[in-house]
């Protein structure tokens, strides 16, 4: 058996591989693809719960064909953790070689999951929005928030981009700094309401502790696109029957998972298999079509998975290897190369 090195790729050497915006969004693409055509291997999400919803461990773990890479990554999602001044979610992603089971890279998967989420979130736009969205209304200034809009920015170059959230100190700084970052300005909105209602994509990426609708099913015009990932109910539970087409990342996991926007509705057997129109892999394959009509509404929910922290950490990983990035440990050293 040959010696085992693991690449240690931490937060400040994933700051250092400046992965782009764009190359992020193929990256997650390619793995959404593939998801669609069944060439993934993927069980349900597992959880840790300590005192759901305010300190929760997540364990997703996949492999994906065209990489050829197996994946685990293990998130908590502690919602006081900023009175730590720490980011509200901390992971790590290990990735595998499927041959031998061999371990070759530890990735902080932090910015890796703001930023897949972000990607998941644009590309959900780019296949599932109305021609031209003019206006973005955001619910949320937490880490995916800076992904979602700075990549669905630079999908559509929006006119008008609203922001809201709990707390006024986070979403005035928000704000102020995403406007630095796309050159136009970024509207602060005291109310859900007055971000969201009427505009072309809703996003809503709240952190409730309980159920509150944030987002009223006739705020959301014909034509729009409305996406939802918060791990609590917090819009109107009536939206996933009234829209024209309801789309999840992945079907079954939203159906084993305890926790989620739309769990609850799924436990309590309302929201069924023929509520659900397909899932964003498929579309993005082209098995099916994603948006028919400009007068649709779409609600599309995306839990989270395995296959785009496995691409995105890939990705990384090879990004580190070409320009010298990153720690290299011993893992195990074979005897015959002492």
């Amino acid at each position: 058996m040959s010696s085992i090195e693991i690449r240690f790729i931490s937060k400040d050497d994933m700051d250092t591989l400046d992965i782009g915006l764009q190359e992020a969004m193929d990256a997650i693409e390619l793995g959404l693809k593939a998801h669609g055509e069944k060439k993934v291997v993927m069980p349900s999400k597992g959880h840790l719960p300590l005192a759901f919803p305010e300190k929760l461990f997540n364990i997703l773990k996949g492999y994906v064909e065209p990489v050829n890479v197996a994946g685990v990554k293990i998130i908590g999602d502690f919602h006081n953790n900023y009175e730590h001044n720490l980011p509200s979610e901390l992971a790590l992603l290990t990735l595998y070689r499927p041959e031998t089971g061999a371990p070759f890279a530890i990735v902080d998967a932090t910015l890796n999951t703001w930023m897949r989420t972000g990607a998941v979130t644009a590309l959900g736009a780019k296949y599932l929005a109305a021609e031209h969205p003019r206006v973005l209304g955001h619910i949320g200034a937490r880490g995916t928030s800076w992904y979602n809009v700075a990549m669905m920015d630079l999908l559509f170059d929006f006119e008008e981009i609203r922001v809201t959230s709990r707390r006024p100190e986070s979403r005035e700084r928000f704000a102020s700094e995403m406007s630095d970052k796309l050159g136009k300005p970024v509207q602060v909105k005291a109310t859900t309401q007055k971000a969201v209602r009427d505009a072309d994509i809703i996003i809503d990426a709240s952190r409730l502790l309980e159920h509150q609708v944030l987002v009223e099913d006739a705020w959301v015009k014909p034509g729009a696109l409305i996406q939802a990932y918060g791990a609590v109910l917090s819009v109107a539970p009536s939206l996933p029957f009234s829209v024209d087409k309801f789309v999840v990342d992945d079907w079954n996991q939203c159906k084993q998972s305890p926790y989620g926007q739309f769990a609850g509705l799924i436990q309590s057997g309302e929201l069924r298999d023929e509520h659900c129109y397909g899932e964003i892999g498929e579309i993005v394959a082209g098995i099916k079509p994603g948006r028919e009509t400009q007068q649709e509404r779409i609600l599309f929910w995306h839990k989270g998975f395995a296959i785009s922290d496995i691409m995105l950490g890939t990705l990384a990983y090879e990004k580190a290897c070409e320009q010298g990035i990153g720690t290299v440990l011993t893992y195990y050293k074979n005897p015959r190369d002492m």
